[in-house]
């Protein structure tokens, strides 16, 4: 889903992506964006969600992940409209 969003910093947009399937353990929350960390050890080098946050934030929005209302995780990624500040 994707909608305006209006904060402090003035117009921007929500982004929020949710799946169907296990979720993510509360305890294990704090580490998804974590560089190397993988829930399973099944394939992947556990860079994505690294890289992802790492680009969300240098555009100066944040991201964050949740349950899912009926079940999995729902990642939602806030950015400011305009050009960021790089300093």
């Amino acid at each position: 889903m994707v909608e305006p969003l209006r904060s402090a910093g003035g117009p921007g947009v929500a982004v929020s992506v949710r799946d169907q399937g296990d979720g993510i353990a509360p305890e294990l929350i704090p580490r998804v964006f974590r560089q190397f960390w993988r829930a399973k050890r099944r394939g992947g080098a556990g860079l994505g969600l690294f890289i992802v946050k790492g680009l969300v934030e240098a555009h100066g929005g944040t991201i964050a992940v949740q349950q899912a209302p009926g079940g999995g995780a729902e990642f939602r990624f806030t950015m400011p409209a305009g050009t960021p500040e790089f300093g």
